[in-house]
């Protein structure tokens, strides 16, 4: 059952508030609470189900927006900025890390069966088509939500939202399955 937007953000801007005018750093344990598990999914499924890279990118972004919260503008809600930290995260550890071809082989035989399918399944897709179908698809994310956290307009979200949707269908046709 999905959580009202509104509510979520409005209680979200409380407790930054709270953080912000009272020193209350226990405060933030409250939005770790809330986010952690949907972060570190984020995150697993982006790592190709790493889940020691994910728990650690994990951490690594909840300490960015910790000390980052003075950046923290409220617009567009808390849950897509911290969703923006940990795509940023994700993507600089590729550039000094590793590729994610490299994470994937790193991670066979290691990944539980569920996700290896998941990850046969998005293999056609390019990794900006996979990230914005895992965000929109598993993470349920708005369009909006995605264009913040990406920083890829609007209509571009979108459209390539619509042709990754294309290319699952016709790949799954013709490995026999419906979608």
């Amino acid at each position: 059952m999905k959580t009202n937007p509104i509510s979520s953000n409005a209680e979200d801007l409380l407790i930054i508030s709270q953080i912000r005018l009272f020193g209350d750093t226990a405060a933030f344990g409250a939005l770790v609470k809330k986010y952690q598990s949907p972060l570190r999914r984020y995150l697993y499924h982006l790592t190709g189900g790493d889940r020691a890279t994910a728990d650690d990118l994990s951490q690594e972004t909840l300490i960015k927006a910790y000390t980052s919260l003075g950046e923290f503008k409220g617009l567009g809600g808390f849950r897509g900025w911290l969703f923006r930290i940990a795509y940023r995260r994700f993507l600089d550890s590729l550039r000094t890390q590793r590729s994610s071809a490299e994470i994937a082989e790193h991670n066979a035989g290691r990944v539980e069966p569920e996700v290896q399918m998941l990850e046969q399944t998005l293999a056609p897709l390019t990794d900006t088509e996979r990230n914005l179908i895992i965000l929109s698809c598993i993470e349920e994310c708005s369009h909006s939500e995605i264009a913040k956290i990406t920083s890829i307009p609007l209509g571009t979200i979108k459209s390539t939202i619509a042709r990754a949707k294309e290319k699952l269908k016709k790949h799954l046709k013709e490995d026999g399955k419906d979608f």
